[in-house]
């Protein structure tokens, strides 16, 4: 059995948590998010931070700090351990992510991978100090054309246009990085096979090893439904609790559409532990556990 510390209320309780349901449908894995105290660029609508990123303070200094111990005690679980970069928006701060770069380069070797998520803001910036530390590049993109992106989703000044995107993949690539496109589903842009086929073609040219698609049952139902029965020629289906994931072969091109929730401990607790902003270790997003 597993305890847990709720640090919901005023009360030290503690709940245990089965070891069956921990980590249920990643097996041995376990993914530990690193959440970055820095702000963000953009305003995307579905954003699930949007509503506190102006109004938090960065310890810089105390998050390193307590990265370190956070980092010395996940590896010290008998897991094999991926560590994903996530925010806010990581490569805001590049001083910063240079210096989480110089740290996670100790723990390089303990590490199944690491993945960093962003939508690209400073990314061309990082990836010097990226080489040698990030295998995997997630670039939110959430829409094929470069003016929707921008204007309507992200709805931020700057953001790479596509031609940037295909010169930073180039880069990575040489660096021993792959990159894969990102793209939540909040609303029906058009017809979802038409969107659907537009976006692969954009994200095979540009040089993405691969597509992730997310869409939440809860809050887009008639939607979901629409995506989730689309006809495909070569995928299958995989169930983890309430959450399904289709696996499509597009012609050797992988792409994954997952109808999901924002916050993972909906459905299942311990499938990963969450390194937020201020370096400490909880298994959700709210620092609640």
């Amino acid at each position: 059995m597993y305890t847990i510390k709720n640090l919901l209320g005023e009360s030290n309780e503690y709940i245990t948590v089965n070891p069956v349901n921990f980590g249920a449908g990643h097996g041995n894995g376990l993914s530990v998010k690193i959440v970055i105290p820095a702000f963000c660029q953009a305003k995307c609508p579905f954003c699930f931070n949007n509503c506190t990123i102006e109004t938090q303070k960065h310890d810089f200094k105390k998050f390193f700090v307590e990265l370190r111990k956070s980092l010395d005690m996940v590896f010290t679980l008998n897991r094999s351990i991926s560590l994903d970069i996530t925010g806010n928006e990581p490569t805001f701060n590049v001083p910063m992510f240079e210096q989480l770069m110089f740290i996670l380069r100790d723990y390089k070797e303990k590490t199944s991978k690491i993945v960093l998520t962003t939508n690209g803001f400073h990314l061309r910036e990082c990836l010097p100090s990226m080489a040698g530390v990030v295998d995997i590049v997630n670039i939110s993109l959430h829409h094929y054309d470069e003016n929707v992106r921008k204007n309507e989703i992200l709805r931020t000044n700057y953001i790479p246009t596509n031609d940037e995107l295909k010169e930073i993949i180039k880069i990575g690539n040489e660096c021993g990085i792959t990159f894969t496109a990102v793209a939540v589903l909040y609303k029906k842009f058009e017809i979802f096979k038409n969107f659907y086929n537009k976006f692969v073609e954009f994200a095979r040219t540009t040089g993405f090893k691969d597509i992730r698609f997310r869409c939440n049952y809860v809050e887009q139902d008639a939607f979901t439904t629409e995506v989730m029965n689309t006809k495909f020629d070569n995928f299958r289906v995989e169930h983890l609790k309430a959450l399904n994931t289709i696996y499509i072969n597009e012609n050797g091109y992988d792409v994954r559409i997952m109808a999901g929730v924002p916050d993972l401990t909906e459905i299942v607790v311990g499938a990963e532990l969450v390194i937020d902003d201020d370096g400490r270790t909880y298994v959700d997003y709210n620092k609640r556990y």
